[in-house]
């Protein structure tokens, strides 16, 4: 099965050891300095090579079955932020009635996750319920704490319903809970989680309407407004993307949104 296959078909992709133990604790290391970072990675000086790694782009190319990615700068560096955790979507129109991002197997808006410490037996990894892309409903899809191990990288679509800061309960080590039921367990019952939980996020697709939609409505959410005016994207590393086969959307106009329109209360986990 191709990882175009089992994206479609799942939602999300483990894919397993992309990076050694070694290149992960530089990475991890570089995130800590990093932590107060506020721009895009690819405007950060210690982490943008991350968005530049072939391994990286290989994957979402193969999952998107396309040599060419589309990048608008969603992207982010998590260091231990706080959250509680609920299941949701990321897709533009995930409320809209009939929307056919849950009915398109082709949908191309994939997020991936670097998890720079080992998820499989520790929590605040990543949990979401597999086949519930093709779901407008978040209640639908087996619910999986992905047992994400240091090296590896998670890749799911914006359709697919997730969670952050997945709880393991320490009895039940290979059962995963609905978010809002493992909030209520108490917390000596649970499996600790590594600190600090660094995390690496990235967003590609294809130059599409499903992307031009959703850099739309990108414009209407304060944190997307916050990071693109502080991502300064330098003219070198746009030419290196484009040499690796990546579209940079560029055309932000932040003084241009209409900010009666951007929502304040949404934030990113």
């Amino acid at each position: 099965m191709t990882k175009k296959e089992q994206i479609d078909r799942d939602g999300y992709i483990l894919i397993k050891n992309v990076f050694t133990p070694q290149e992960v604790d530089v990475l991890r290391q570089k995130g800590v300095e990093d932590q107060n970072h506020e721009g895009d990675l690819l405007s950060s000086d210690k982490l943008h090579s991350v968005l530049m790694d072939e391994r990286i782009l290989n994957i979402f190319k193969e999952c998107l079955n396309s040599d060419k990615l589309y990048y608008f700068a969603d992207s982010n560096l998590s260091v231990d932020r706080p959250g509680k955790g609920g299941f949701h979507k990321d897709s533009t129109n995930r409320h809209k009635k009939d929307s056919k991002e849950f009915t398109d197997v082709n949908y191309s808006l994939l997020r991936a996750g670097i998890y720079l410490q080992d998820h499989a037996n520790s929590s605040r990894g990543l949990c979401l319920r597999s086949g519930s892309h093709l779901h407008q409903s978040c209640g639908i899809g087996k619910i999986i704490n992905v047992k994400s191990e240091i090296g590896d990288v998670v890749i799911w679509k914006l359709s697919t319903t997730h969670s952050a800061n997945a709880q393991v309960i320490s009895m039940f080590p290979n059962t995963s809970f609905h978010p809002l039921i493992a909030r209520f367990v108490p917390d000596f019952l649970k499996q600790e989680a590594a600190s600090p939980r660094v995390v690496l996020f990235m967003c590609f697709g294809l130059k599409d309407d499903y992307a031009n939609e959703y850099i739309e409505y990108l414009k209407t959410r304060q944190y997307a407004v916050d990071r693109w005016e502080k991502s300064q994207l330098s003219q070198d590393r746009i030419a290196k993307m484009n040499a690796l086969g990546v579209d940079i959307y560029q055309d932000f106009n932040i003084d241009e949104i209409d900010q009666d329109k951007v929502n304040v209360l949404y934030k990113q986990l």
